[in-house]
């Protein structure tokens, strides 16, 4: 059970455009690090270390972003999720400008 009750970011970040929206090197919330404390009590070790980054990274991105109707454009790292471009023209923009092989290491999120 969490310690503190849910309340993601992306509750006082609705309604802001893209450009206001969170970019760069997202701090993981103290939520997310305990829902991942949670979530690896119930895996093997070895199981677990496999996925953590990418539940670290996606669990973040998500934190921020959820229900805001932005894409967004990241890189996974494994001090958390950094952000490139969100919304539309920031994501189309980044695409254009990236060469074909960069753009599909990239992730992205969208809800």
């Amino acid at each position: 059970m969490l310690t503190f009750p849910l309340h993601n970011a992306a509750l006082d970040l609705k309604g802001k455009p893209p450009e206001a929206l969170p970019h760069g090197l997202l701090p993981i919330p103290p939520e997310v690090r305990e829902l991942i404390e949670m979530e690896r009590s119930r895996h093997r070790p070895e199981a677990f270390a496999q996925a953590e980054e990418r539940l670290v990274n996606e669990w973040t991105v998500h934190w921020y972003f959820e229900n805001l109707c932005q894409e967004v454009a990241y890189r996974q790292t494994p001090d958390g999720p950094e952000v490139l471009a969100v919304g539309f023209d920031e994501v189309l923009a980044l695409q254009r400008n990236l060469p074909p092989e960069e753009w599909r290491a990239l992730k992205g999120y969208s809800a």
